[in-house]
């Protein structure tokens, strides 16, 4: 016959309790992991180093292409009896390619003492085939509209000669262009205008245009024309 345990002699084994990992060691290995699985392979580094420099000579390229183009519907569209150079001298020479504003172009308050602005300053660099700021030659045409008027809504047209231009030149901010002040010849009434400037090369007789949304601050002449009677 087989006696029964008393239960006091039953011994329970309890549940192990978890061991815990000292702060420094979780550390160490959350660092080895990081390190296996976040770092960036070296042929991928490679690779992407290899794609921008591609990407920059795309850029580089678009500009140029631009440029050219721009220089050759300029020659087209000039007068066929002006004599023009073959482009190997073009090469050799300083020539505008395009036109661009600076970041100075807006409303002109030229008289401190009165409120509102009296004008506009135009800011505008001539560029060679490369993108480049220069200081070409050539004579402008300033046109300022106010779109929001119904029928002619043009309110100036000023036009700056050649050889009155080189006074106009100015290195302003890190950034060098001829700067075309055009007093008002019809006071706005209305603070956001669009100015269109042409540049007319002096050798090529190549004409660029530009054109650009600006903000001034009307005069209170211009502003009392918006108001009914």
């Amino acid at each position: 016959m087989t006696s029964e345990l008393e239960p006091s002699n039953v011994k329970t084994l309890a549940p192990r309790a978890p061991r815990r990992r000292s702060p420094s060691v979780l550390l160490l290995i959350l660092t080895g992991a990081l390190a296996g699985c976040g770092s960036p392979n070296q042929s991928n580094i490679q690779l992407r180093k290899q794609v921008q420099s591609l990407q920059d000579q795309v850029n580089s390229l678009t500009l140029k292409n631009a440029a050219s183009q721009n220089m050759i519907q300029g020659l087209q569209s000039s007068r066929p009896t002006i004599p023009t150079l073959p482009p190997d001298e073009l090469k050799k020479l300083y020539v505008a390619y395009g036109i661009k504003f600076a970041r100075l172009t807006g409303g002109a308050d030229l008289d401190p003492n009165k409120p509102g602005d009296e004008g506009i300053k135009a800011y505008v660099s001539p560029m060679d085939e490369n993108g480049t700021v220069i200081q070409a030659a050539g004579s402008f045409v300033v046109e300022a509209f106010d779109l929001a008027l119904q029928g002619d809504n043009r309110i100036g047209r000023w036009e700056f000669p050649t050889p009155a231009n080189k006074s106009m030149w100015h290195s302003l901010l890190l950034e060098a262009s001829y700067e075309l002040t055009c007093p008002w010849q019809k006071i706005p009434v209305h603070r956001y205008l669009t100015l269109k400037v042409t540049f007319t090369d002096e050798l090529t007789h190549a004409s660029f245009a530009v054109e650009k949304g600006i903000e001034v601050n009307v005069p209170p002449a211009g502003r009392a024309a918006t108001q009914p009677r």
